[in-house]
């Protein structure tokens, strides 16, 4: 008995050498693939943002002059386009009036304004009192507070 489990023990450890060494194989090859596949791709992106900025560049250096793309329109959009500007500059102007320095009955008083400054300041410190009486924690409120014994 004691020899077959010897024997059998050593072939499970045999079988798991082995099954580790293949682990560790395969796991070396998946790192390199991705490795791999990461230099590929940053090189295809590579590629497509230097192809993107040539297509920009030779737009840019390229562009067609006003006579090419007036020789591309054909003389009916061209009237077209006439008739419509016409229509703009004939519909009338919208008149404006400015006024400066003119105290209008709608604006407030020296009371209604001070208090339009002074509110937020007042509100701005009312709510920051009571956030910090809620968020406190109860220990120092619930305290007795004892004036200190000057001897």
């Amino acid at each position: 008995m004691g020899a077959a489990t010897d024997q059998i023990e050593r072939e499970i450890k045999q079988t798991r050498d082995r099954m580790d060494g293949n682990l560790g194989v395969l796991e070396g090859r998946a790192a390199s693939s991705a490795v791999r596949y990461g230099r590929i791709a940053g090189i295809a992106l590579g590629v497509l943002a230097a192809g993107v900025a040539g297509y920009v560049v030779y737009r840019r250096m390229k562009r067609p002059s006003l006579k090419d793309r007036l020789e591309q329109l054909s003389p009916e959009s061209l009237r077209e386009l006439l008739v419509e500007l016409g229509a703009r500059v004939k519909k009338e102007v919208p008149s404006v009036t400015v006024t400066a320095n003119e105290k209008s009955e709608s604006e407030p008083g020296i009371f209604q304004s001070f208090l339009r400054k002074v509110a937020p300041a007042i509100i701005g410190t009312a709510s920051t009192a009571v956030i910090e009486r809620v968020t406190t924690p109860n220990v120092d409120r619930d305290r007795p507070r004892v004036a200190p014994a000057y001897h």
